[in-house]
């Protein structure tokens, strides 16, 4: 300890006169900057940054950050800081030293627990750390320092808080730390203790202090994987009247085996301070602590590699790039001659774009086929024998995947990021953040580049190489984007294009200089000569006069084409006679497309294999990806229907000059100027190419592949055998994924291609290409495949007889397809091989999934539900805890605003919450900008810009009026505001400064209004430039924008009139309106009060059209065609707006929508109505047949109505269910106050039993089957018991043997078994009541004043004892008399229960052996749930705790609704039975629960429980394992979906299948 302390500030003390004798006592006093700075200080980093370990030193009693290391307080002997990072052994490793106050000559409060505290702290808050390193931590501690590390490692490895720090503390080196106490320390606490005061952290020193004794308690259990060094001082400290050790050897030292102990020739306080750096001291400890250093150094870099690889792929998975860039380098590289291409590399241009920043773009442009891709290949080749960081991309037109912008910026960024560490990070960090920004290249550009990689600082230039830009998709866009990364990064680019950059590039004002020029014919023929030199073994035998004739002859005519010269060396080799040479010289056209047509003469003429020529040009030319050998070799096997051999010497053979194979094994044209060439109409050749009738010959060659054999895998029950065969074949992934391309080009008047298509969705082998999709690709394929088939149909002629079922079954499928992504997709991906037995049997009734697959043999059944087709509902989002408010829809996704003051964004295509963000107040209104990435929001009282890329607040403006309506104008730098204020305002976005202010009544004549009366709506023409203003009981004025004045004034009698305002103020007035869009933005449609819909043509100033709606919120599509309207009771009809027919109604959910909004491609409807969010499907109206079908019914009341699963208006909901006993029935509570009995087998009513009250709905029933009695109860507090008597073929339940009405609402009934007794419980209180026949007594009432949740349960062991938990406390209690039997403190309920749980159900299982709890957040439906298991031995009347049995945790983890219990039958055990967080309906006995795992039997499709907030009331089992579920008024009952398992899952969370399940499976009953 370094016991030498600075004054006491109050003067002279006791203290001061013991300074002469403790330790450093003929010191003077240290000033304050000697100690050194408080908290942790960075003394040294590496210079990359990068560090593969931290060094943290902290000091003892009385020291400080600096001055405990430093000899005589000289600065130059500060050897934390002046010595170790001059050491070669550290140069990686940053140190830092921790001060703490631990002056113990003044009064302090804090303890080494606090310090400990601090030192964790203040390493997790430290800049210079980075927060995701996984570097190891070394500490040393001289004396009570390493107390200090100790204690600290021990909260660490305690403290979820702070386990990244648990993990990387590696290693600890003490300097005479007293492990068990100091004999020093005590005589200090004593003399301490005569001037009063505490300093804890004093007395933690002493020996067999509390403090130690919990330290060395907890700390050998810990500390096992711990480096640990121990020294202990050999000089005796001078005291001023003795000398003494003040950390004896034995207490410095712990005796563990991983620990290493050393001496060092000095006192306690000079054991850390050194004369030099050769002083042996010094040498010794930094011996020791390098070689610590070292081990862990090993450790952490061989665990960084496979981090860094781990992260590398993770990184390749988020941005799905499936294939390193590396093979288009080769290929391009591998046709490039040593030594060709070295004019480019002496070009003045070149040196100053590869070593200078002022030209950071430099670009080829040249004609087709003179070799750009080769050059890129040779820039690319020299930059890396540079050492240069290179990224490239080669774009490819005929490649899908290799032509578009976004795969352009996935590869660069991937290929960036495994070259650079910290763009890695970068990179990682945003994509965990928002997964979802590969959709869209523009959201790539700015969240990953400009806000991510451009930002990371990198100590190299990178260079980026593209190649083709001019066969992009984009090539304008690409040109923008590499301008603006030009611009503000340190990037080079170098690209080939056959356009010219500049001229598709608007500069403007860009600073970025880019360097442009051309590959003249001069560049290329150097490289020609040498290829032709190169290739003169293959040139005719003549003469070495007669080979230079040759060469010279083509560098002539070749004008600088590498293309043309390799053909026609190919046709050289071909001849053996000057004169054939000659002759091909001379014929040989010099233009492309001339030498084209000539090889295609020439393949015309071969008596042999022009077949095979033909189907590979055809496969080469429409194949939407380049094939590989292999691929196409089947593929033209079964095209052709014959056996090929030598695939690769038929290409060449065939039509090698138009065809290349490149180093990869990839079949592609020669260049794209021959695709071009073959596909161009005005090419006469037997071999050009139709590409319809292409696309249709490989779409019926991969449906007849689909449907063939080696396709289908052996039938399987099991999920987890979803592999596709034993072994695969190399056609599988083309035929597989390309089928919606393929469809997208066909016709449905085509009849082969009709039966063919109905032939494979009909056959099983449509299940083997959805799971092979969800297994190897990405189910995306699967919607655009039934989109595909939805436009291929839309041209269908009227069919005849023989084709109507087949049209049928495809559209069938054109549904389908996009409903199983939608519904299932999440569970798809997970378990591909669901698509067998699992998802089929969820399918509405009348779908193909359903029809064809749901009823086989050993498959789960689906009864109950009367929906026969999917609903229009797509999906519905949910939040129990928010109340919707506002909705507004982008391209991409939609919000949703609350009357908390949330915003929630969601993605359009999956509906899932990707961001939230906070107005502050309830949101009332929510626009997104159409140009910029922007959301406006808005309260009563502000309005708030949000940029959607940060997600933060761009602008704040004050509304002190309430605004009605905004809207953005001007490329969205303009907002405009229509205010309660009489007030059109414009806020300027670019400078955020205060808006500007127009008075929309100014020039009117009743200027009273504006004293008496408010707008109650407005809305903004912007296309037409007018805003609408409503105000109550009046017309409509119209304000045009531009020029600040008044329009007109609009009734809805005559439309435009010349009147003021001042009607009278009771008439009709207007509740709503809206503007039209596009070409209808001339448009008004506004909602009278009445009930009236009228449509205004602002341009000709006339009421265009009047109708009866009930509308009370409008919304228009984008595209200005369709109008939809939503009345009180919450029906949706769609309109053609132009004429206001009807097109199509969904009848209404549920009352109360609040907001409607298309989506931007009109494909979409959503509303908002209380806590829920429904996304309707209208891709079936916007089809033009549709809109020619809904124009040909207009007027006919039979139009077309919503197929929805919506509640027709007498539906009465399900609020209640319990089963019965003999597992054949189930009973139902009603929202009317009636209670039914259903059958199992059909899940359909049989009849009706009782009824409370009529429209009391029933919230409780429990079926007792001891008794053979239902009790209820109902929402006013009424508790009903039936006595139900069972007949023949049907029951009845006219008895009442007990009716009683508490006046607080019903908690909890639970009985006795046989109903001797009942407990009815409230917040207020629990009645026991006696039954019988003749009489009900009331036998003992407890009463609660402030009572926390509860619940009451049977004892399992004991029918006279109730056991209740409240809280995380249970009693046990007499049935007879209610008392309570346990002690007064209970049974406590240890174990990890976070305490804002608390109980929600218990229920006893695995044959009464184990209670099931489940605890939830009070008031909370949606809330995280924790089920804890409990051994029923433990709730006892003696008992005073119960722990949680430690064997049942896998089950714990993820129950999200405890469902039930199955009974013992037919050989199997009880099963407790539960929802697991992942939507899977899972089940344990007891054998299979001890052993921590759990059984997966089946899945509910994701809207069946996305829209319930009450799971575990809704949710029951029978006793024979058939699974009950409430949707709305119907039952769904599955069968059979507990009798043959999924998969075994066990604590870790693996899923595995095991030959546990198919014991469970053979033994399971049959029905």
């Amino acid at each position: 300890m370094d016991l030498k302390s600075r004054p006491s500030s109050n003067g002279r003390s006791f203290l001061s006169s013991t300074r002469s004798w403790l330790p450093g006592g003929g010191e003077s006093p240290s000033p304050e900057d000697k100690l050194g700075p408080l908290g942790l200080n960075t003394l040294s980093a590496p210079a990359d940054g990068f560090a593969n370990a931290d060094l943290i030193f902290v000091h003892g009693l009385g020291g400080g950050s600096r001055k405990t290391w430093t000899k005589s307080g000289d600065p130059s002997l500060y050897w934390p800081k002046e010595w170790l990072p001059d050491d070669e052994a550290l140069q990686d490793v940053r140190i830092h030293s921790f001060g703490y106050d631990s002056d113990w000559g003044k009064k302090s409060i804090l303890s080494i627990h606090d310090f400990a505290n601090g030192l964790l702290n203040s390493i997790l808050d430290c800049p210079f750390i980075p927060r995701d390193t996984k570097a190891p931590l070394v500490l040393v501690g001289h004396s009570m320092g390493g107390l200090v590390i100790k204690r600290a490692y021990l909260l660490a490895a305690a403290k979820q808080g702070y386990a990244s720090l648990a993990s990387r503390i590696q290693g600890i080196l003490f300097l005479a730390t007293p492990h068990r106490g100091s004999d020093c320390a005590q005589v200090l606490s004593k003399l301490l203790s005569l001037t009063g005061g505490q300093r804890p952290f004093v007395t933690d020193l002493n020996r067999n202090s509390e403090a130690l004794q919990s330290i060395n308690e907890e700390f050998p259990d810990c500390c096992h994987k711990l480096l640990l060094y121990s020294f202990y001082e050999t000089i005796p400290t001078n005291f001023a009247i003795r000398k003494s050790f003040v950390v004896e050897r034995d207490l410095a030292t712990m005796g563990y085996a991983n620990e290493r102990r050393a001496y060092l020739n000095a006192d306690h306080r000079g054991i850390c301070k050194y004369i030099s750096r050769s002083d042996p001291n010094y040498l010794i400890f930094k011996n020791a602590l390098v070689s610590v250093l070292a081990i862990l150094r090993d450790r952490f870099t061989s665990s960084r590699r496979e981090v860094s690889k781990d992260r590398r792929r993770q990184l390749a998975i988020l941005l799905g790039v499936s294939e390193a860039p590396e093979d288009d380098f080769m290929s391009a590289d591998s046709h490039r001659m040593d030594g060709s291409l070295e004019w480019l590399i002496r070009k003045e241009n070149f040196q100053e774009w590869v070593h200078y920043a002022n030209s950071p773009i430099y670009s080829i442009t040249a004609k087709p086929a003179t070799g750009k891709t080769i050059l890129s290949g040779k820039v690319i080749a020299h930059l890396r024998k540079l050492e240069k960081r290179c990224s490239f991309y080669f774009f490819r037109y005929d490649t899908k995947e290799k032509a578009t912008v976004t795969s352009f910026l996935l590869s660069i960024a991937w290929q960036m990021a495994d070259s650079n560490e910290r763009i890695l990070n970068t990179c990682l960090q945003i994509l965990e953040r928002d997964g979802h920004l590969k959709n869209d290249y523009r959201t790539i550009w700015r969240k990953l580049f400009l806000d991510g990689i451009f930002k990371t600082p990198c100590e190299h230039v990178h260079y980026w190489v593209i190649d083709a830009l001019d066969e992009c998709k984009n090539e304008v866009e690409v040109i923008a984007l590499l301008m603006k990364a030009a611009e503000v990064s340190s990037v080079h680019i170098f690209v080939t294009s056959r356009n010219q950059f500049e001229s598709r590039q608007k500069l403007g004002e860009s600073k970025v200089r880019v360097l442009s020029e051309g590959i003249l014919e001069q560049d290329s023929k150097s490289d020609i000569t040498m290829y032709l030199h190169a290739n003169m073994d293959a040139l005719p035998s003549v003469d070495g006069d007669g080979r230079q004739s040759i060469v010279r002859q083509i560098l002539e005519k070749s004008r600088g084409c590498f293309l043309w010269v390799s053909i026609v060396v190919q046709e050289l080799r071909n001849v053996h006679t000057s004169t054939d040479k000659q002759r091909i010289l001379d014929e040989v056209p010099t233009d492309m497309n001339e030498l084209y047509a000539r090889i295609l003469d020439i393949m015309s003429k071969a008596s042999y294999g022009k077949e095979l020529a033909k189907a590979i040009l055809t496969w080469t030319v429409c194949s939407t990806r380049p094939l590989k050998v292999q691929e196409l070799h089947e593929a033209l096997q079964l095209d052709l229907k014959v056996s090929i051999d030598g695939l690769e010497n038929s290409i060449r053979s065939c039509c090698g000059q138009l065809v290349d194979i490149d180093a990869n094994g990839q079949v592609q044209m020669t260049h794209l100027s021959a695709r071009q060439f073959l596909l161009n109409a005005g090419t006469n050749s037997e071999f050009s190419i139709n590409e319809r009738d292409g696309h249709r010959r490989l779409l019926l060659t991969g449906l007849r592949y689909l449907n063939s054999n080696p396709m289908k895998g052996p039938k399987r029950r099991r999920s987890s055998a979803n592999s596709i065969s034993g072994e695969e074949s190399a056609f599988v992934s083309y035929a597989s994924n390309s089928l919606c391309e393929h469809i997208s080009h066909a016709t449905s008047t085509d009849r082969d291609v009709l039966l063919s298509l109905a032939g494979f969705f009909r056959s099983p082998s449509v299940l083997h290409w959805i799971e092979y999709i969800a297994k190897h690709s990405d189910q995306q394929r699967l919607v655009e495949a039934g989109k595909a088939l939805g436009t291929f149909l839309q041209d269908s002629p009227d069919q005849t007889s023989s084709t109507s079922a087949d049209v049928a079954l495809l559209s069938s499928w054109a549904t389908d397809l996009v409903r199983l992504v939608m519904q299932f997709g999440k569970n798809l991906e997970a378990y591909p091989g669901s698509i067998y037995h699992l998802i089929p049997p969820f399918c509405p009734s009348a779908t193909a999934l359903r029809k064809q697959f749901g009823s086989l043999a050993r498959s789960i059944t689906v009864r109950g539900l009367r929906a026969e087709t999917w609903d229009d509902c797509l999906a519905t989002v949910v939040d129990m805890l928010e109340q919707y408010s506002s909705l507004a829809c982008s391209k991409t996704q939609f919000s949703v605003g609350c009357f908390s003051g949330k915003i929630f964004l969601f993605k359009q295509t999956t509906c899932q919450n990707i961001a939230t963000l906070e107005h502050g107040e309830p949101v009332r209104i929510l626009v997104f900008g159409e140009v910029k990435n922007i959301l406006v929001s808005a309260g009563s009282k502000s309005i708030c810009v949000w940029d959607l890329e940060s997600k933060s607040r761009l602008h704040v403006f004050e509304a002190p009026q309430q605004c009605m309506e905004l809207s953005l104008d001007d490329e969205d730098r303009l907002l405009l505001g229509a205010l309660k204020d009489h007030r059109l305002k414009f806020w300027d976005l670019n400078t955020g400064g205060p808006p500007e202010a127009v008075d929309w009544t100014r020039g009117l004549e009743a200027m009273t209004i504006r004293l008496y009366r408010r707008p109650t709506a407005a809305a903004f023409g912007i296309d037409c430039g007018l805003l609408a203003v409503i105000y109550k009981g009046q017309d409509i004025l119209l304000w045009r924008i531009a020029s600040d004045e008044l329009l007109a004034l609009y009734s809805r009698e005559s439309g435009i009139i010349a009147e003021s305002l001042g009607r009278p103020y009771g008439s009709s007035g207007v509740r709503c309106l809206i503007f039209g869009n596009a070409s209808n933005a001339h448009l008004l449609a506004c909602a009278y009060t009445d009930g009236e819909l009228v449509l205004f043509d602002t341009s000709t100033g006339e009421v265009k059209k009047r109708i009866v709606a009930f509308a009370h919120v409008l919304a228009c599509s984008a595209d200005g065609c369709m109008l939809a309207t939503a009345d009180p009771a919450g029906t949706i009809q769609l309109f053609n707006l132009e004429t206001l027919q009807l097109i199509y109604r969904i009848s209404s959910v549920e009352p109360g929508i609040q907001n409607l909004a298309f989506s931007q491609d009109g494909l979409r409807l959503l509303d908002i109505r209380g806590s829920r969010c429904r996304v309707w499907d209208l891709t079936d109206l916007v089809t033009e047949d549709s809109q020619q079908e809904f124009r040909g019914v207009a007027g006919d009341a039979k139009s077309p109505q919503g197929t929805s699963s919506t509640l027709s208006e007498n539906a009465i909901l399900i609020t209640s269910i319990a089963c019965d006993d003999t597992g054949e029935a189930f009973f139902v509570g009603k929202e009317d106050g009636s209670v039914h009995v259903y059958a199992i087998d059909s899940g359909l009513p049989i009849g009706e039993l009782f009824c409370h009250a009529h429209g009391v709905s029933i919230d409780f029933l429990h079926f007792e089957y001891q008794s053979q009695t239902i009790i209820s109860v109902d929402a006013s507090s009424r508790t009903m018991i039936h006595r139900l008597i069972r007949q023949s073929h049907s029951m009845s339940a006219n008895q009442v043997l007990f009716d009683y009405r508490t006046h607080v609402a019903v908690g909890q009934v639970v009985c006795q078994p046989g109903l001797q007794r009942i407990l009815i419980c409230s917040a207020k209180s629990d009645m026991l009541w006696s039954i019988s026949s003749d009489d009900n007594t009331l036998l003992a009432t407890t009463y609660y004043e402030d009572r926390e949740p509860y619940r009451w349960t049977n004892h399992p062991h004991n029918r006279d004892q109730l056991i209740v938990i409240t809280h995380h406390k249970a009693h046990i209690h007499d049935w007879q008399t209610l008392q309570r039997i346990t002690g007064e403190s209970g049974i406590e309920l240890e174990g990890k229960i976070i305490p804002e749980l608390s109980i929600q159900s218990i229920t006893p299982c695995f044959d009464g052996t184990v209670l099931a709890t489940m605890f939830r957040e009070s008031n909370q439906p949606n809330s995280k749930s924790k089920l804890v298991l409990w051994s029923t031995s433990d709730f006892t009347a003696l008992s005073t705790s119960a722990v949680p049995v430690p064997s049942y945790h896998a089950l714990s983890d993820d129950a999200e609704v405890l469902i039930g219990n199955t009974c013992a039958i037919s050989g199997q055990s009880q099963r407790l039975v539960f929802l697991h967080g992942s939507q899977w309906v899972c089940a344990a006995d007891k054998e299979t629960a001890k052993t921590n795992r759990f059984v997966r039997y089946f899945f509910f499709p994701a809207d069946w429980l996305s829209t319930r907030n009450d799971l575990d009331l809704s949710m029951k089992v029978t006793r024979n394992g058939d699974l009950l579920l409430v949707k709305d008024d119907e039952v769904a009952v599955v069968r059979r979906g507990l009798l043959t398992p999924e998969f075994v899952e066990g604590g870790g969370g693996s899923l595995a299948p095991s030959t546990r399940v198919l014991g469970l499976a053979r033994r399971a009953p049959t029905s």
